[in-house]
């Protein structure tokens, strides 16, 4: 009840009803309050009235969601547009991910028994649950690769246009006609200098459209640059200075993360060689001349169609650890 009252009493009237007079009463006009977003503590649904609102209501379950997910799905859901909160979207990638299983279930019986291998047919909802497992961990995951996917994008080009802004700056572009000329050609970082800009023309404070925008970028190198630039606006120091240091900054750690990731990948290349080359060749090779003097096992086609199945999860394991040891703007 106090939540309520306190969400009633920070709602802004815009108008009064119109009074209305049934028989020998009076309808007393009621105040109209402007629509709000407020948050429901402990369901985590976002309401129009300004009040607490069932769950249930609202299409909501009692979901568990974790902290780690949540800290990271929360604002990925945010960045791409989706009005949903974590537990409404886990809500319906389960949903899609029951279906996916049950159709995935249905069809591995179909082919069972068009095959006539009825004595696979346990295997079926082993399939469908495997489905949906997949296909779980995908659609929750979807968000959040975007997002990264997004913020290694900008990564990649934000260096690049922020020396093309300081040499604008340098030859007598103020930073607005700066950011302008870099909001084109430098595809997923020109998106966030074109934000500032739109806002700055909708009326909006340098600075502050500065402060937005970083907050909301996924990219520590944009955030470190434009702060740079919105703090040497108001304290009055040259922006062109403080911008070119932070990118001295940013280019001496990059080129210390690519000799780091060079080191990585020495390492990853020895231990590919030995278990992804050596051991499986070598390997395959001992035992088949093993096996005609000493019957440990039999190497067979099956044993040789095994061994081939071993050594592309192998190759797939090796290629992505090279992938996600590799820096978010070398992608």
């Amino acid at each position: 009840m106090a939540d309520e009252k306190k969400a009633e009493i920070n709602r802004r009237i815009v108008g009064f009803t119109k009074a209305r007079k049934i028989l020998f009463f009076t309808i007393k006009p009621k105040p109209i309050y402007e629509k709000i977003d407020v948050v429901a503590e402990g369901t985590g649904m976002t309401t129009k009235s300004g009040s607490k609102v069932n769950a249930m209501q609202e299409g909501a379950v009692n979901i568990h969601v974790s902290p780690k997910l949540r800290t990271q799905l929360a604002p990925a859901l945010v960045e791409i547009g989706l009005r949903m909160t974590p537990e409404q979207y886990i809500k319906t990638c389960s949903d899609k991910s029951i279906g996916i299983g049950l159709l995935t279930f249905a069809v591995g019986v179909i082919v069972i028994y068009y095959m006539q291998l009825t004595s696979l047919l346990v295997l079926a909802p082993l399939i469908g649950l495997t489905a949906y497992m997949m296909s779980y961990n995908a659609l929750v995951q979807q968000p959040i690769d975007k997002v990264s996917q997004d913020r290694k994008a900008v990564e990649n080009d934000i260096l690049f246009a922020a020396r093309d802004m300081i040499v604008s700056m340098r030859s007598g572009l103020p930073l607005f006609n700066a950011m302008a000329t870099v909001s084109v050609g430098y595809g997923s970082a020109s998106k966030e200098f074109k934000r500032i800009i739109d806002r700055v023309q909708l009326g909006m404070p340098m600075e502050e459209a500065i402060e937005e925008v970083s907050a909301k970028s996924q990219s520590p190198t944009f955030k470190r640059v434009m702060l740079q630039a919105g703090t040497s606006i108001k304290v009055g120091s040259d922006v062109v200075t403080a911008i070119q240091e932070v990118i001295n900054d940013v280019s001496q750690e990059r080129v210390i993360d690519l000799r780091r990731y060079g080191q990585r990948l020495n390492a990853i290349a020895m231990f590919y060689m030995l278990f992804g080359v050596i051991f499986p060749s070598m390997g395959l090779a001992v035992a088949s001349i093993m096996s005609t003097f000493i019957s440990i096992f039999p190497v067979n086609n099956n044993t040789l169609v095994l061994a081939v199945f071993v050594m592309a999860a192998l190759q797939f394991v090796f290629l992505k650890m090279v992938s996600s040891s590799r820096p978010a703007f070398a992608t």
